[in-house]
């Protein structure tokens, strides 16, 4: 049987090093042959592009003459691959992703290919040191849950998962299309993007058999932390008023967000409930008033 098309769209701002890492990874675990890898250059000057050209002859090249953001970039990605190879499926890859299983891809389509109502497939995202980072969850009430502990080798239904391995059917994208731009730059728009596939009737697995390591938050770490909040508190307003109703939107937008003003979570992966997971930030006042002013522009 023919194996279905697969389009893999990688963005990158200025991680070379874990893009080449991620590109050779790639190439030396991936045992499904029908595949093709774009690669979208949003470092605005484009020498990472031409490297990447010279190096890996398989990739095709898009180089963005200006900075857009790594939402606007992948979705040109996907926009490019629908043209010019015609895929039946499309994987968002993160530039920070190490893959390190043979069978990952074919895994992931096999799945894909069992029930025509699965829409998106992840996989388990793990840290370096080989800790779990992310295997996605649901929303519940106000809260994007994060599942911690699941049986070993589960196929998990989720609401939602941590995009930075994102198989999507290519039904879906004609139905919904890419990333909804209004996330832009980043910032839960695949949590965004997995609620409104199930809204449209379909589901969302992740393998947890399938490991890939990911370098979590490189590119964005080189933001000043007021830029990362400031786009954290415009997206959550903008999720809580799509996705939350009632007193769920209530609580997640003056009291949950306050609260992320304040403070912030040592160890990402655990529960809210755990207050020694927290510690005060020192912008803290100042961050209240970024919140305020993020709450007026939404209105």
């Amino acid at each position: 049987m023919k194996q279905p098309k697969v389009a893999i769209i990688i963005s990158t701002y200025n991680q070379k090093k874990l893009l080449e890492k991620c590109l050779i990874s790639i190439r030396k675990k991936t045992d499904y042959s029908n595949y093709k890898i774009y690669l979208v250059d949003d470092s605005g000057k484009g020498e990472i592009g031409k490297e990447i050209k010279k190096k890996f002859r398989e990739v095709e090249v898009v180089i963005n003459k200006k900075n857009l953001g790594f939402l606007k970039s992948s979705n040109k990605g996907l926009s490019i691959s629908l043209k010019n190879c015609n895929p039946n499926y499309i994987l968002l890859l993160n530039d920070d992703i190490e893959i390190i299983q043979k069978g990952w891809l074919m895994k992931m389509v096999k799945l894909g290919e069992s029930d025509k109502k699965i829409g998106i497939i992840g996989c388990q995202l793990i840290y370096p040191d080989g800790s779990l980072q992310d295997v996605g969850g649901y929303l519940r009430k106000w809260e994007i849950t994060k599942i911690l502990k699941f049986k070993k080798n589960a196929i998990l239904d989720v609401d939602h998962f941590m995009g930075p391995c994102m198989l999507i059917k290519r039904n879906i994208v004609d139905k919904i299309g890419g990333y909804d731009k209004i996330f832009a730059p980043y910032l839960l728009e695949d949590t965004d993007y997995c609620l409104r596939t199930k809204k449209i009737g379909y589901s969302i697995k992740v393998i947890t058999s399938i490991k890939t390591i990911h370098n979590k938050g490189k590119s964005i770490n080189t933001l000043k932390n007021k830029n990362r909040l400031s786009v954290r508190f415009k997206n959550d307003i903008i999720f809580s008023k799509r996705h939350l109703k009632g007193w769920n939107r209530f609580f997640r937008l003056f009291l949950f967000l306050p609260l992320v003003a304040i403070f912030r979570k040592k160890k990402d992966q655990e529960k809210l409930t755990k207050i020694g997971n927290f510690r005060l930030r020192r912008e803290c006042i100042s961050n209240l008033f970024l919140l305020v002013k993020s709450l007026l522009n939404q209105k």
